[in-house]
């Protein structure tokens, strides 16, 4: 007689290598001579994501016919928020970012090595030598070596588009003496806003240490005695609001220039000029931001799905929701960052959304790193776990996750308001110029990149390991009589691990292109090439709800699941309807009993007395 199947481990040593095959079930002798019959027949998988990989190609297309259409500008730079959406590297030999400094060639050095520049001191531990100068925020120029003192770290800084007594030649592009115009310059005074909110006439080579240098090729005048909208402020850190649309513009995207409105003017007059609006970096901003608009709600119907439908919230399904919840609200903040103009640069608007959106960002990347733990650790070979089990593996994945983007924030915070370390060396968020982190110099890479890095490595190690396992798994039942239900478990592990798997290539390659961008910058021609990446990291909601929700398993749950309502409103209806007429036939019959009943009438005789009746109500 056959006898129940019998459930152990094999336990396969190659050397020191061991591996382990858990929920393996090996029939006796009877059950392995059972009807071929009874066994059911291998599942045919259908080819899924044709819908996911035409869209997707649709957009690549269509970035191509945009990126080759003459004067289209296009592109985007995902984890920028300036208004100039540049990534601009200073080597690690210099003291500051070369907005910062100015040109010491000319200059004697003191002995210890500082300078004295306009009667400001510059320390020998702010001068640097430098083999490069920008033409404008994106053109770097290679140049012989020679000093340059960061003098806006002890000054607040002003940039005028030319030297004083110069003006710009716009069919020559450079600065030069026009002799030939009798206009008379103006006195280098303007009206300053100062941090107490008064205003007062200054001349801006006594309040600021003056720079000469044009951020932009193509720049407008600001000319409010003509134009009610072209009204700004200049505050006392160098910066200035464009009062019309309420945009603060940072130092190092204006320079002051003289200009004229009529050509009979006698006199110039002294006026901003900031950059086209309608450039590249402005069309670059607005595609950037909202295309993470437009993939924000995808994460949300993702993060809706996997907390309706039972059977997906399990352990992976809870890790993904809290990743997407990460992510969404990281963009959001960085979208605010990009299209709220009234910002003020160091408020604590400007502070709370810069942290948050860092803070979010962090916590997501933690969260894939604990996906592709959790699918190494499914497959290492140990025990299967109980319910209980499971919610404390959640738990301290969730401290994992949150608390270390915590530290990551706190370390972060203190780095920028509590510590007097140079300016290129903290984050930069809320410091008067940005909300996030100032990816003009090194705080990018220090705050933000090296982790991410650190963490797209260890899934790289994880997710490599699980595919040997994987493997090696297949290699080993291939050679054993397994039941049905065992190599349908190593199928539906294989199946999500595959999954994941898609999601670590998305994340992957589009942040890892961030990071090489990152070090590239936007000044080379071919540096255009990360704008494919730079799209796909921003429509990453889009691309993840094509990914794990519109799979042919899970809207089959979504079906099962509006059916289950369906029903169990129906249901409810009919029950409600049946207990409705029961009460209406209960009522009906109270109603008609007082007309048949009669009292309870006894009667009572004693001798010789008359009857008497008593009745009972």
């Amino acid at each position: 007689m056959c006898k129940t199947p019998t459930k152990f481990y094999i336990d396969l040593r190659r050397g020191t290598n061991t591996l382990l095959l858990n929920k393996l079930t090996l029939f006796t002798v009877c059950e392995s001579l059972r009807s071929r019959s009874n066994i059911m027949p291998k599942q045919v998988h259908q080819r899924g994501g044709s819908l996911y990989c035409g869209l997707t190609l649709m957009g690549v297309v269509c970035l191509v016919v945009f990126r080759l259409l003459p004067g289209m500008s296009f592109g985007v730079y995902a984890m920028s928020d300036e208004q100039n959406i540049y990534h601009i590297r200073d080597g690690l030999h210099v003291p500051c970012t070369f907005f910062d400094t100015v040109n010491l060639t000319g200059y004697t050095p003191f002995p210890n090595g500082s300078y004295s520049y306009e009667g400001v001191l510059i320390p020998s531990h702010l001068v640097g030598q430098y083999n490069y100068i920008y033409r404008d925020l994106v053109e770097r120029v290679d140049v012989d070596w020679h000093p340059r003192g960061c003098i806006c770290r002890l000054k607040a800084c002003l940039n005028i588009c030319c030297p004083w007594g110069q003006v710009y030649n716009s069919d020559k592009a450079q600065c030069i003496n026009d002799t030939t115009d009798t206009r008379i310059w103006p006195e280098p005074v303007m009206n300053v806003t100062f941090d107490n909110s008064s205003t007062q006439p200054v001349n801006i080579f006594k309040q600021f240490a003056v720079q000469s240098f044009r951020p932009c090729p193509k720049m407008f005048s600001l000319q409010p005695e003509i134009n009610e909208f072209d009204e700004y402020l200049l505050f006392q850190n160098g910066s200035m609001l464009r009062l019309d649309d309420h945009l603060y513009i940072n130092k190092s995207e204006f320079c002051l220039v003289v200009s004229y409105v009529n050509q009979t003017d006698l006199y110039y007059s002294l006026n901003p000029a900031n950059c086209d609006g309608d450039g590249e970096q402005t069309t670059v901003k607005i595609i950037n931001a909202y295309a993470m608009l437009f993939s924000v709600p995808f994460m949300m119907l993702t993060i809706a799905v996997y907390l309706l439908i039972p059977e997906l919230r399990n352990q992976h399904g809870k890790s993904l929701v809290c990743y997407l919840i990460g992510l969404a609200s990281g963009y959001t903040a960085l979208c605010c960052i990009l299209l709220m103009k009234n910002l003020d640069p160091e408020g604590v608007s400007c502070k709370v959304i810069g942290y948050t959106a860092y803070f979010c960002f962090m916590s997501a990347f933690f969260w894939l790193n604990v996906i592709s733990f959790d699918l190494w650790h499914n497959f290492r070979g140990t025990r299967g776990i109980n319910r209980f089990q499971e919610k404390k593996r959640f738990l301290f994945y969730s401290l994992y996750s949150w608390g270390a983007a915590s530290m990551f924030l706190v370390f972060t915070w203190i780095a920028q308001e509590h510590t007097d370390w140079p300016s290129h060396l903290k984050p930069g968020i809320g410091a008067g110029e940005y909300c996030w982190l100032d990816m003009r110099n090194w705080s990018g890479m220090i705050y933000f990149f090296t982790p991410i890095l650190a963490i797209i490595v260890a899934n790289t190690v994880m997710f490599v390991m699980t595919s040997v396992k994987i493997h090696g798994v297949q290699r080993e039942m291939a050679r054993i009589i397994a039941r049905e239900d065992s190599t349908k478990n190593l199928r539906t592990e294989k199946d999500k691990f595959g999954l994941f798997l898609r999601l670590f290539i998305i994340m992957g390659v589009t942040w890892s292109s961030e990071i090489i961008s990152y070090f590239v910058g936007n000044d080379k021609k071919w540096s255009k090439i990360f704008y494919i990446s730079d799209l796909c990291n921003a429509m990453q909601g889009f691309l993840i709800f094509m990914l794990f929700v519109m799979k042919k398993k899970v809207k089959h749950l979504i079906t099962n699941r509006c059916s289950s309502v369906r029903d169990g409103s129906t249901q409810r209806q009919s029950q409600y309807s049946t207990k409705t007429t029961s009460s209406s036939v209960a009522n009906l019959s109270l109603q008609e009993k007082p007309s048949v009943e009669k009292p309870l009438m006894i009667s009572q005789s004693s001798s010789g007395d008359h009857q008497r009746t008593t009745s009972f109500r």
